[in-house]
């Protein structure tokens, strides 16, 4: 009898404190990431890169609030910079940290709008979407995807003042060792590490989670600004790295491909140019590749085309192994173009012409014909 007490008692354990497997924690935090009715989340990223045996590190910190009624924040603090975008359904408020200036428009979009007000709302949207990838969208699909899992011993994270226990998830992919922790009560990742050692360049990435709350913890307070005193409110105001637009210069650039070679876009000077932000987790990059690799071969050596992922080189090496793509790949590892090109969504697809001026832009996926004829275009000029 005392046996049978026993059985039953353990079977009435919540999942929590039962022994889990590495696969189990996962599938946990795939439900717990795809039913979130609200967030609010802040982190810091860290990631280095090293070079020819040299270190490179840059610093990010990251704060995302998501609500029901269309209401979100999303902070994102690349020094020097800091932007905000905030919506509480209604109306959008921008701010640039580093400009001491903040603008508003409505969140609903009307026959009559401006551009500036188009691309204001645009904007906001971008950077919470692209933060949201970053902070979501990500772990949820590391948590479906990395290959032979296992537990490493329980840790103590500290979260805030108080102490999280978390599972230990040690992992694969595309290359790269993985490594999550795992709040064992609330199966969100509090910290991501990933190193990656291919030859030329190392990378080694690290974020974790300084604060997380979740559904009836998100209050309203976050989706509403106030600007500090000495603010300057302006017209319209995109948020930090302003997206370069048609009839501008490109910005320059120096970067390597996943051969080690330097690319400048100064030494491209006198040809057509075709940029490719995009990302191996990114469904709509991974749609619209088949379509551009095509027009590549098309127009052959009148046109070059480059695809900038900031992933590590093992993942896009690896990507491109599998695929067999031939689109020369650069490495934005400290993602100096994606600041210097305002990129916040992918993808993003710019066509240069001989003189380094952008003359067409794409944002999100575009149809094969479409690619084709406004390339064709600036290579007619």
């Amino acid at each position: 009898m005392t046996r049978c007490l026993i059985c039953l008692s353990m079977l009435a354990l919540p999942a929590c404190a039962r022994d889990l497997t590495a696969q189990q924690v996962l599938d946990k935090v795939v439900s717990t990431y795809s039913s979130l009715k609200a967030v609010h989340m802040v982190a810091e990223r860290e990631e280095t890169t090293y070079p020819a045996g040299r270190s490179q590190t840059a610093f990010s910190e990251y704060e995302l609030a998501n609500a029901t009624g269309g209401r979100y924040l999303a902070r994102l603090k690349q020094p020097p910079q800091q932007a905000l975008a905030v919506s509480d359904g209604s109306t959008i408020w921008l701010a640039l940290d580093s400009k001491k200036q903040w603008s508003r428009v409505s969140a609903a979009s009307q026959a009559d709008d401006t551009d500036e007000e188009h691309d204001a709302r645009a904007a906001s949207r971008d950077l919470h979407d692209s933060l949201e990838n970053m902070m979501l969208h990500r772990f949820l699909a590391l948590a479906k995807t990395v290959q032979h899992p296992v537990i490493a011993k329980d840790r103590d994270f500290e979260l805030g003042r108080e102490k999280a226990r978390c599972y230990a998830i040690r992992a694969h992919t595309s290359g790269s060792e993985i490594e999550l922790l795992v709040d064992r009560q609330r199966f969100v990742v509090l910290q991501y590490q990933e190193k990656s050692n291919p030859p030329d360049t190392p990378t080694e990435i690290a974020m974790k989670i300084r604060l997380v709350e979740l559904n009836q913890e998100v209050g309203d307070s976050l989706f509403h600004f106030e600007p500090d005193p000495g603010w300057v409110e302006v017209g319209t105001l995109p948020p930090a790295g302003e997206p370069i637009r048609t009839g501008e210069r490109a910005a320059d650039f120096t970067v390597r491909t996943l051969d080690g070679e330097s690319v400048a876009l100064e030494s491209l000077r006198g040809s057509v140019v075709v940029l490719d932000f995009w990302a191996t987790w990114c469904v709509p990059c991974r749609v619209e590749f088949p379509a551009i690799e095509k027009i590549r071969s098309e127009f052959g050596g009148a046109v070059r085309f480059y695809g900038i992922s900031d992933e590590s080189l093992a993942t896009v090496k690896k990507f491109v192994e599998e695929t067999g793509y031939q689109m020369p790949m650069l490495l934005d590892n400290n993602r100096e173009m994606r600041r210097r090109y305002g990129i916040h969504k992918i993808p993003v697809l710019f066509v240069i012409d001989r003189d380094s001026v952008v003359r067409r832009q794409f944002i999100g996926a575009q149809s094969e014909s479409e690619l084709r004829e406004a390339i064709r275009a600036v290579v007619d000029q």
